[in-house]
């Protein structure tokens, strides 16, 4: 995946949201109509496919965003916090691998000396839902992408107690029974995590909107005050 631009960047996230939209949808309307025994099947389904929905979503959208700063041609020292930390992770590892000092100054060393040359970040296996996408491994996944996560924090309870112990409880065959869901506790988590799906979403373009179009835009105004000023020395060395 190599995304270079908003708008491939938005095409992007508006189909990884449109076809997980309509699945859902669809598994919803199915609990709605199924009957008795079918009902269960159906709902025990539901959980598995909307737990499989959110943390494909997550994933792969912030691989998208990830694959986008990469590709932006960016310095290091024009890079927050969180982007210098993938980039130099590898670095960083090597430093706890050895105690020599002569490495360890090489490598400060290398890190310190980045700061003018093109950004290299990794954006490839970097988000890591480890197959269990609770509230802790969510935060993760916020601080290195660099997102503000409190709008979340009302739902992490829901997300972890509820969604992630039941699909946890359907993946191990518990008998329906003993697990309490019935068709009004899925709606109330499907709306929730449907809800926390949209918010993500929203907030990576939002983010790249904000920021990065407003980065391209004093970049663009820069480069043609540079050109106008090629232009007006040239000028006046004519007329001079």
């Amino acid at each position: 995946m190599k995304i270079r631009t908003i708008d491939e960047l938005q095409d992007y996230v508006d189909k990884e949201m449109s076809w997980r939209r309509k699945e859902l949808s669809a598994i919803k309307s199915n609990i709605f109509v199924a009957k008795e025994f079918a009902k269960n099947t159906a709902l025990r389904s539901g959980i598995a496919i909307l737990y499989a929905h959110w943390e494909g979503m997550i994933k792969n959208i912030a691989t998208a965003y990830l694959s986008f700063v990469a590709n932006q041609r960016l310095q290091y020292k024009e890079l927050k916090n969180n982007f210098w930390s993938i980039a130099v992770k590898n670095d960083l590892l090597g430093f706890d691998e050895t105690r020599k000092s002569s490495r360890h100054n090489k490598i400060i060393k290398n890190i310190r000396n980045m700061e003018d040359k093109r950004a290299h970040i990794p954006y490839e296996d970097v988000i890591k839902t480890k197959s269990n996408l609770n509230s802790d491994v969510f935060i993760e996944i916020m601080e290195t992408i660099g997102l503000d996560y409190s709008q979340y924090e009302g739902n992490f309870k829901l997300l972890d107690e509820v969604l992630l112990k039941m699909r946890n409880e359907i993946a191990h065959g518990e008998k329906p029974e003993y697990i309490d869901l019935d068709q009004d506790r899925f709606n109330e988590v499907y709306d929730k995590i449907v809800d926390m799906m949209n918010m993500f979403s929203i907030q990576i373009m939002n983010k790249v909107y904000k920021e990065f179009m407003l980065y391209a835009i004093g970049r663009n105004i820069n480069k043609y005050h540079r050109f106008l000023y090629e232009k007006l020395r040239k000028f006046e060395g004519k007329t001079a």
